[in-house]
């Protein structure tokens, strides 16, 4: 398989979500805080904060879960995990371009934009919601689990986080580090002799033919 047809491969087996809920959670949240004042300002600015992590999240769970053929992969000379990292660094890639586009765009139409909490708060959110959603869709077989837990983690940032704990670097840190350590367990999991990556296999998918293996 060369480059040209490798690309394009990888694309669609991550599938059309991969892509699509993070722009939609983006444009979402900018027609959310364009144009806002008061208490309408307010909410835009838990959607720039919450929509694209929460969206690059279910992505990630989809990504994961649609594989049919996981005891194909833990087969081949290539470590499944290692494959699953590189799927996930597209919905995570279109996150991070849709971040950067919103905040440029609200920036253009006049809105004072703290890059601590439109920028590095939001990256550590998509961290630790993509790992959230990883961990559970690995432990469980399915994106369901994984669903409920990043909407749970969102509320429990709205409701109580927020309330307590400063706002930009000092949320992000550490969820960074425990979004990256989810995703590490996670992965491991995931390689040879690992306890869940039969799992997956049993997950409902898309079917692909022979040529798409």
């Amino acid at each position: 398989m060369t480059a040209a047809t490798w690309w394009p491969h990888e694309v669609r087996r991550c599938g059309r979500q991969a892509y699509v809920l993070p722009l939609l959670a983006a444009l979402l949240a900018y027609g959310a805080t364009a144009g806002r004042t008061g208490d309408g300002l307010l909410l835009g600015r838990a959607l720039v904060t919450c929509a694209p992590p929460t969206a690059a999240a279910l992505a990630c769970a989809a990504v994961v879960a649609r594989e049919p053929m996981t005891e194909l992969h833990l087969s081949l000379p290539t470590a499944y995990a290692r494959t699953v990292a590189r799927r996930l660094t597209w919905p995570a890639a279109v996150t991070a371009a849709a971040g950067l586009a919103l905040t440029g765009a609200l920036a253009a139409t006049g809105h004072h934009l703290d890059p601590a909490v439109t920028l590095v708060e939001p990256a550590g959110l998509t961290v630790l919601l993509g790992g959230c959603a990883v961990w559970a869709t690995v432990r469980s077989g399915s994106a369901a689990p994984a669903t409920g837990l990043v909407v749970a983690m969102v509320l429990a940032k709205l409701l109580l986080v927020d309330r307590v704990v400063p706002e930009g670097a000092a949320q992000a840190v550490p969820a960074l580090l425990a979004g990256g350590w989810l995703t590490a367990l996670a992965l491991r999991a995931l390689r040879p002799g690992g306890s869940q990556g039969a799992r997956l296999g049993r997950a409902s998918g898309p079917g692909f033919g022979p040529g798409e293996a």
